[in-house]
């Protein structure tokens, strides 16, 4: 819905416009008048102008101040100026500035209604889904370094496409790497942060660390780099397609491994910053990229080696591991890629999404009943089962629930969940307070939205001969005013503005039945303007006209 302004000094001229745009059927507008340019200037304080139909000739602002101020605050405004034919050629310099047309009073309400029209056609045109695809592409193209990063952290934390979606994926993001060969990975920690304190700094230091690997590998190797947490980084590095083919599977270890000791000179010479690397023995596939940066991560950390300013090479399953059957691999690497997504689970119990908690549900039940068997699986069913709890505990204390849904479960339940060989029973007790804690936000939420309407309907009622704009409302709710009309309709089924007119046609009908009062009186009392104006929406909506109306209840 558009917000309309119409500002003239003389109270008639904007009554009689607005009762004409009002009976237009396909005008939707929320309607704001204004009788000077200052008290137009302070109406602006309630929000934002779509269109402006405004007189030039006005005592103390004129027209064209005033739209230069409408425009200033919002350069998407359209202007429309109604002038006489002595102002023409002062409107036609101010035309030349785009978004503003004139009408000559003299030319009537079809005129005026015409260049409403032709303004609201440039509104849609200026946000036509072609225009935005095509601002969006070239701010994407701004925007491709951070969102590179952005999707090769997903991938290195288990969110991995389908093959044809990581193709497509690396051309749009201009990612320099294949998306279907094997992937060299380094993983790298800054030892000490020195002089690169600050947050901003820390982001320095990070690019800083990315171009100095980056001059001494960009001869042989295609490289990508990305923070992975607070203090490591990533670097993923692929022999030259020239190359691949008359060099072993192993040359991308060679030649990373061969710089990476300049690489750590270089940035604790030029940076003075130190910083330790491990490099993994051999490549692997992207869908594989998680687990490995996990385990190189442990394994710098092992604390065999000095701390600071450490170069290795990934231990070998035999030294660093215990062997794994590949299932067992990707049952743990699965389970802790769903327990990085519990942001989802969050949104789901915000929103009362019942269904959707219960499929998310369904999900974990799945991974959990494929972790192995166990000391190993053991302790994965424990680490599942203690970050769930931790999640709901803390969802719980957050949003100060515990009083309120006692009587659903206890918070001491989460903290002595049993540990089973089969976990079914305790994902389905964790899916049962999901669901609580859903089916509570949703009543909430309903309830809120109940009350809602109802103090809207209130205040209607009683302020029936007042103001009653979308904007006024939606300033009593603290919502704004499109939300508020989309979300009224939603519950309601009827739009708000066509609530305000239910309500002052029952109350038109009960005075014209049960008072003397003129017709000029009841349109008053009902929140209207002029008497003309109620005669034309009274028959609109009965039929009939206010006195038709009257002599028929008297019979």
């Amino acid at each position: 819905m558009i917000r309309l302004m119409i500002v003239d000094d003389e109270p008639f001229a904007v009554k009689y416009l607005a009762d004409a745009l009002m009976e237009l059927d396909w005008l939707e507008a929320e309607m704001i008048k204004a009788y000077s340019g200052r008290e137009a200037l302070h109406k602006f304080e309630e929000g934002k102008i779509d269109l402006l139909l405004t007189d030039i000739r006005m005592p103390g602002m004129s027209g064209m101040e005033l739209a230069d101020l409408a425009r200033g605050r919002w350069p998407r405004c359209r202007v429309i100026f109604l002038t006489g034919y002595d102002d023409f050629g002062y409107a036609q310099s101010a035309i030349r500035k785009g978004g503003i047309d004139y009408v000559l009073k003299t030319e009537g309400d079809e005129a005026i209604i015409s260049a409403i029209r032709k303004a609201l056609d440039d509104i849609a045109r200026e946000i036509d889904s072609e225009d935005i695809l095509k601002r969006s592409r070239e701010q994407l193209h701004i925007a491709v370094p951070s969102l590179q990063r952005d999707y090769l952290l997903q991938l290195a934390q288990g969110e991995v496409d389908s093959l044809d979606a990581r193709i497509r994926r690396f051309a749009e993001l201009e990612i320099g790497l294949d998306a279907r060969r094997p992937v060299q990975i380094a993983l790298g920690r800054i030892d000490e942060w020195g002089s690169f304190v600050l947050p901003g700094d820390k982001a320095l230091l990070y690019y800083s660390i990315q171009n100095i690997a980056e001059e001494y590998l960009k001869e042989t190797l295609n490289f990508a780099a990305f923070p992975y947490d607070r203090g490591r980084f990533v670097w993923l590095v692929q022999c030259r397609e020239a190359e691949e083919r008359t060099l072993a599977d192993d040359q991308a270890y060679k030649l990373l491994a061969g710089n990476a000791e300049l690489i750590q000179n270089a940035t604790k010479s030029l940076l003075k910053v130190p910083i330790s690397l491990i490099l993994a023995s051999t490549p692997y596939m992207w869908e594989d990229l998680s687990p490995r940066v996990d385990m190189l991560k442990i394994q710098l950390a092992g604390g065999a080696y000095h701390d600071s300013e450490v170069l290795m090479r990934e231990l070998s399953d035999a030294a660093g591991e215990e062997q794994r059957s590949s299932r067992d691999f990707f049952a743990e690497n699965d389970m802790r890629a769903y327990l990085r997504n519990l942001d989802l689970l969050e949104t789901y119990l915000d929103n009362g999404e019942r269904e959707a908690c219960r499929n998310l549900f369904a999900e974990l039940a799945v991974k959990a009943s494929v972790l192995p068997d166990g000391q190993e699986g053991e302790l994965l069913k424990l680490e599942l089962i203690a970050t769930m709890s931790a999640f709901f505990i803390t969802y719980i204390n957050k949003r100060r629930l515990a009083s309120l849904i006692g009587a659903a479960f206890s918070l001491e339940a989460l903290i002595q969940l049993p540990v089973q060989a089969d976990l079914s029973l305790t994902v389905r007790h964790l899916a049962a307070i999901a669901d609580s804690l859903a089916e509570y936000n949703g009543r909430k939420q309903a309830e809120r939205t109940t009350d809602l309407i109802g103090r809207i309907r209130q205040y209607v009622n009683e302020f029936l001969n007042e103001e009653l704009s979308l904007t006024k409302i939606s300033e009593l709710v603290h919502l704004s005013s499109p939300y508020l009309s989309r979300m009224y309709k939603q519950t309601t089924g009827q739009g708000l503005l066509e609530y305000v007119t239910e309500v002052r046609m029952n109350r038109s009908k009960q005075l014209l039945r049960t008072s003397d009062h003129k017709i000029q009186d009841i349109a008053a009392l009902v929140g209207l303007d002029s008497a003309a104006y109620f005669t034309r929406l009274f028959k609109k909506e009965t039929g009939v006209t206010p006195q038709e109306y009257r002599e028929s209840a008297a019979k």
